[in-house]
Order: structure tokens, then C-alpha cells, then sequence
């Protein structure tokens, strides 16, 4: 069986969890997983950019400086989901949550759809 896991931004935590319905929950260090060392230490470098615009003294105004920055950010968290589908196949399944499309993904087939939509 398949283990299940998704990446997902989010403040402080690392970039990989366990999805719904896997049995297990929380957020991965991707040291624990099958990667290589560069994968990992992109991994790392994506999640410290989502750290970057946390406001801590107003959560709710925290968000990239500019399209640009939120653009460059989706970009690479896709390939990173690309390269992790890659890597971690055939033990894992992995999903990818998009902050740009506001919806998770389990198949790169549905990018182009998605993509369409907006």
C-alpha cells in the first residue's frame, strides 16, 4: 500500500505532511524520507521563503511583497511536487496543495485545468 503524503506550506513546520486517510498525521522531516540531498535542501529553502512573510505582530497581513514573489514561489512549489512524485515513487503518493489555486492537487493532469479555470 501506498503511503500518502502532500506538500504544503505552512509557518514553521516543515514543508511535507501526512495526508487524510494515511493512517498517520503531522508534518515530515524530509530528512526521514528517501530524498536526495538536493531535494531536501530545496525543500528547506521553499519553506524558509513561506516563513519569510509570516508577520507575527498581525498574522492576517502576512503574504509575498508582490505577484512576482507569490508567482516564483507556486513555480517552485510545483516543481518541487514534481521532482518529490519523482523521487519518492513507487512507496509514495505524493499531493501537492497550491496557495495560488487555493485547492490540493493529486495528479499534475489536473495543473492544466486548474489553470484554465482562472
Amino acid at each position: 500500500m501506498k503511503k500518502i503524503i502532500q506538500l504544503m506550506p505552512d509557518y514553521y513546520c516543515y514543508p511535507l505532511w501526512w495526508a487524510a486517510g494515511s493512517g498517520q498525521a503531522g508534518d515530515i522531516d524530509p530528512n526521514t524520507l528517501p530524498l536526495k540531498p538536493e531535494t531536501i535542501q530545496k525543500l528547506m529553502a521553499w519553506s524558509d521563503t513561506y516563513d519569510d512573510i509570516l508577520n507575527e505582530d498581525d498574522p492576517a497581513a502576512s503574504g509575498f511583497n508582490s505577484q512576482a514573489e507569490e508567482d516564483a514561489f507556486e513555480k517552485e512549489g510545483i516543481k518541487l511536487w514534481l521532482q518529490l512524485r519523482q523521487e519518492l515513487a513507487p512507496e509514495y503518493e505524493v499531493g501537492y496543495m497550491s496557495q495560488r489555486l487555493g485547492k490540493h492537487l493529486s495528479d499534475p493532469s489536473e495543473l492544466l485545468t486548474a489553470v484554465k479555470s482562472i
